[in-house]
């Protein structure tokens, strides 16, 4: 477990922005995530890397940006599917993978590392993630090499388009039209594949979107991306040579590891001036854990048969934290 001395939890300003206790316990949360991938990376000699928000962070803030609220992190293609294989195995309780192949819910490409299903607050959870109730995550997404071969690579990133085309037009659960389980035995002769009929289509099509990602290895390539947006019509992609190696950089009161490349990548994702801070709203809702307050106040307001202002709600939360 990673100490933290309590003056790091004192609510502060950084950038100007303002930073709660409640969002420093997150990342402090985060963190143990971290360390327990780090832990499994480093019993299979897997490599990862800080990436998108993280990586910024590392390199402008020593850690998080103030005005984000999660961690994310990278791995080349063949280490991300050897972790895959390994962390449903390796993860000490309650720590969770969720991924497209072994979560049927788990729609997206990237997997993630959970501290579990639910706000806990048993004493044993609130220790081990410093009063922390909260469910925290890591992302981690795959970084796909691209095919030196342009027309391959062309190809390559029609297929991907096509199959999200499709898959943004089934529905998300069954039972499904002739016309789409056709369209779907269409691409299972396409692709030499076979759908797993007791799994929701959807699901199906985002992991052969995954498979259709992954087609390429270093062998035959000189640049990395994240295939998704490349085929999405980013055109992002950096040499292989930025992710060769990792070196170690604080982050928060522990180091993380960054790819030796990071001027370049960072360059690419946000500009030539990536070193002065923006402040800008995140890709998701700020924070995080809004909406896991709310879930657990339309349950208590129903047990109770009232509702509660927030000042009432926020004392009941810290209550049950203090135990």
């Amino acid at each position: 477990m990673v100490e933290f001395n309590e003056a790091y939890f004192k609510p502060e300003y950084r950038e100007g922005f303002y930073i709660e206790e409640k969002m420093k316990r997150a990342w402090a949360a985060q963190i143990e995530v971290l360390e327990e991938i780090r832990r499994i990376c480093v019993k299979h000699g897997i490599t990862f890397f800080a990436d998108w928000g993280s990586l910024l962070g590392a390199v402008r803030h020593k850690g998080f940006i103030p005005w984000d609220d999660d961690l994310d992190i990278g791995m080349l293609r063949g280490d991300y599917m050897r972790f895959l294989e390994v962390a449903p195995l390796e993860l000490c309780q309650p720590f969770e993978i969720k991924s497209l192949y072994n979560d049927p819910e788990h729609d997206n490409v990237k997997c993630r590392v959970i501290s579990g299903r639910h706000m806990n607050f048993d004493r044993k959870y609130l220790d081990m993630f410093h009063n922390c109730p909260y469910v925290v995550g890591i992302d981690i997404f795959p970084i796909d090499y691209i095919p030196k071969d342009a027309s391959k690579m062309n190809e390559q990133t029609k297929m991907i388009e096509l199959v999200m085309s499709v898959a943004a037009s089934v529905p998300p659960e069954p039972p499904y039209s002739d016309e789409v389980l056709e369209l779907a035995a269409k691409l299972e002769r396409t692709f030499g594949v076979s759908f797993d009929k007791n799994n929701r289509l959807f699901h199906e099509l985002k992991k052969l979107v995954d498979m259709l990602s992954a087609l390429y290895d270093e062998s035959c390539s000189k640049e990395v991306c994240s295939m998704i947006d490349l085929a999405g019509g980013w055109d992002y992609h950096v040499p292989v040579s930025c992710y060769s190696k990792s070196m170690e950089l604080p982050f928060e009161n522990v180091t993380i590891p960054v790819p030796i490349g990071y001027d370049t990548i960072l360059r690419i994702k946000y500009g030539d001036d990536y070193m002065t801070p923006r402040q800008c709203s995140s890709s998701h809702d700020y924070p995080f854990y809004a909406k896991q307050e709310q879930a657990l106040k339309d349950v208590l307001e129903r047990e109770y048969g009232r509702e509660f202002t927030d000042d009432e709600f926020q004392k009941l939360l810290a209550e049950e934290i203090k135990g």
